[in-house]
């Protein structure tokens, strides 16, 4: 929770859900305010979209045509509860686009090419002045909601047939079937692993934070001690 690096571009997760579209909003304001090309992209799952913060801010986009692009992840779960259990529509995002004067986008979420092209569109839509996008992505996920739940609520085979669409493999035989040779993609394989365990154990020998900064930017003055 709470990971942010401004210079990146990336400007938070939030333990609230749905906290980061009003801010996905402002940044995106901000991006036409200073004139430059700059798309906000906002991430969420399919549970925020019954969470107000989604209405209003997708509402706001809209009416003032902001480059921002929401990407809900519908993985058909939110903690424990089938979205479909909860809400009135099929699909949580895209069937309430046109409420907002968008688009209904619905997208396969575990084909590359069919997000790819999708994005790139929706970004080139808000460089253009044409106001926000909204992509529903179908997607899964493999295990529970966290290290405590084992997702027994699921149906039995639900997730062996997800498990067939996994983007990593689909991918490779798309490449495979393109001509790339599978010694490339090997080492394409190789290559991300080392990264990831290079930064898995930079991250492990880092020292934690000081215990000075644990007040800083809490509150307004950058401080705690005025409130004692």
């Amino acid at each position: 929770m709470h990971l942010t690096d401004v210079r990146i571009g990336a400007y938070g997760s939030f333990a609230i859900v749905g906290a980061h579209l009003p801010i996905a909003v402002g940044l995106s304001f901000a991006s036409r305010y200073l004139g430059d090309d700059a798309v906000s992209v906002c991430f969420f799952g399919d549970g925020t979209t019954n969470i107000g913060a989604f209405h209003e801010s997708l509402n706001l986009a809209a009416v003032w045509k902001l480059p921002v692009v929401f990407v809900c992840e519908n993985n058909l779960y939110m903690e424990y509860t089938p979205i479909s259990a909860v809400t009135a529509v099929e699909h949580p995002a895209a069937d309430r686009a046109a409420a907002y004067g968008l688009e209904r986008i619905v997208l396969d979420g575990n084909d590359a090419d069919v997000v790819y092209h999708a994005a790139s569109a929706a970004y080139a839509k808000a460089r253009a002045g044409a106001g926000p996008s909204l992509l529903e992505c179908m997607t899964y996920r493999y295990s529970g909601h966290s290290r405590a739940d084992p997702a027994k609520y699921r149906p039995e085979g639900e997730l062996d047939r997800w498990k067939q669409r996994d983007p990593l493999p689909l991918y490779r035989r798309r490449l495979t079937s393109m001509g790339i040779p599978a010694e490339v993609l090997d080492g394409i394989d190789a290559v991300i692993r080392a990264e990831i365990e290079a930064a898995s154990v930079a991250c492990k020998a880092a020292p934690p934070p000081p215990a000075d900064i644990l007040f800083t930017d809490v509150y307004a003055n950058g401080g705690w001690a005025w409130r004692n």
